[in-house]
């Protein structure tokens, strides 16, 4: 198998990207194993994370992956905010921390 192209994607479209491919095709089992999953674990329907993705936009320095990780762990807390960017080249402010955990908890309800 070839690897045409890479992207970040948070687990709500990758759930999504495997139901089509289960549409065209059998899935080999690895790809059964990832979709039973992401039909267990995941917690927002597309269009919250649609809004989420929007919201976390509005914060400069949140970039397609950064949401993708933010959404995918669904931080509680601002000490969870830092660990999850804790080994990434970026540095978040205080505020920043705040307006993510803000963002998560409005739609993790």
């Amino acid at each position: 198998m070839e690897i045409v192209s890479e992207e970040d994607v948070s687990a709500v479209n990758a759930k999504k990207i495997m139901e089509e491919r289960k549409k065209e095709r059998d899935l080999v089992y690895e790809q059964k194993i990832c979709l039973e999953y992401l039909e267990k674990t995941i917690k927002l329907t597309p269009s919250k994370i649609e809004s989420i993705i929007e919201e976390l936009g509005k914060i400069s320095i949140i970039k397609p992956r950064y949401a993708a990780l933010i959404i995918n762990t669904l931080p509680d807390t601002e000490e969870e905010v830092e660990a999850l960017f804790s080994k990434e080249r970026t540095n978040l402010k205080k505020e920043e921390i705040k307006q993510i955990v803000e963002i998560v908890k409005k739609y993790k309800q």
